[in-house]
């Protein structure tokens, strides 16, 4: 009888590690794909172009995923997120414009938290690759400028659901702040005829911290549920500063976007 009663605890606890891991496994392979759209408002100064602020409307293309980390039962997750944004600027007197592209990708990880069974807190890190370039139609010998950099980032994360109207509504804020990083940046006076004609390459690559590229990223939204996906309505603040080799950058863009959300279970291991 006991040997019975061992045999059957035993299978019971191997049912039991087998449903976990495959509830894990399961989590693991699920896959939340959003995509968002806006348009705002852009501030850009480039001095390397001229020393006046162009501003105009922005128009920008968000995508981000995010999954749970295989055998880590929800606790660590990665995520991708790449934007896109265009804008089309005018100077203080409407007598000059400018053509500005920003894009950037970024992957991580991120640590999470489940304070509540409605609130998830997380917070990790990544690595981000953006370029873009600015093109001044009053320009002459130097009408462009074009950007590249890699950087480190500092992210956190918070999704809080509740009920409005009846209806499960999901609140989420995400921060990123850029850390380290290089970026590309010729130096005050320098052309692109110099570095790509003449190979004067010295100092065109910056060492990039804080001080001296103080940049981040601010995305909040309200979901509300549609069929088997999410509505997305939020605001994007993506702030992009710089002050190398002797030339000050800034490009604030605030937007309003909508978009949607899906999740799609992935096949195989």
């Amino acid at each position: 009888m006991l040997t019975s009663l061992l045999t059957f605890g035993t299978a019971m606890a191997q049912a039991e590690l087998t449903t976990r891991a495959d509830s894990v496994a399961a989590a693991a392979k699920v896959v939340e794909h959003q995509w968002m759209w806006g348009a705002g408002h852009a501030n850009v100064l480039d001095t390397y172009l001229s020393p006046l602020e162009y501003t105009g409307p922005d128009f920008n293309v968000l995508h981000r995923t995010e999954r749970p980390l295989r055998r880590t039962a929800d606790r660590l997750s990665v995520q991708t997120l790449f934007t896109a944004h265009l804008a089309y600027l005018h100077s203080p007197t409407d007598d000059g414009k400018e053509w500005d592209g920003e894009f950037s990708l970024s992957g991580g990880a991120l640590r999470n938290w489940q304070m509540s069974a409605d609130w998830r807190l997380a917070a990790g890190c990544s690595g981000e690759v953006s370029g873009g370039f600015t093109y001044n139609t009053r320009g002459s010998n130097n009408p462009a400028q074009g950007r590249l950099g890699l950087s480190l980032q500092a992210s956190a994360l918070s999704v809080y659901g509740f009920r409005l109207l009846g209806k499960s509504v999901k609140w989420t804020v995400q921060a990123d702040l850029q850390l380290a990083g290089l970026q590309f940046s010729p130096e005050y006076g320098q052309s692109y005829y110099e570095i790509f004609e003449l190979g004067h390459t010295s100092g065109i690559v910056h060492f990039t911290q804080p001080a001296n590229c103080p940049t981040g990223r601010l995305l909040t939204t309200l979901s509300l549920p549609l069929r088997r996906a999410e509505l997305h309505i939020g605001y994007l603040a993506d702030v992009r500063q710089s002050k190398l080799g002797g030339l000050k950058r800034h490009a604030w863009r605030n937007c309003l976007t909508l978009g949607y959300s899906y999740r799609l279970q992935r096949v195989g291991r």
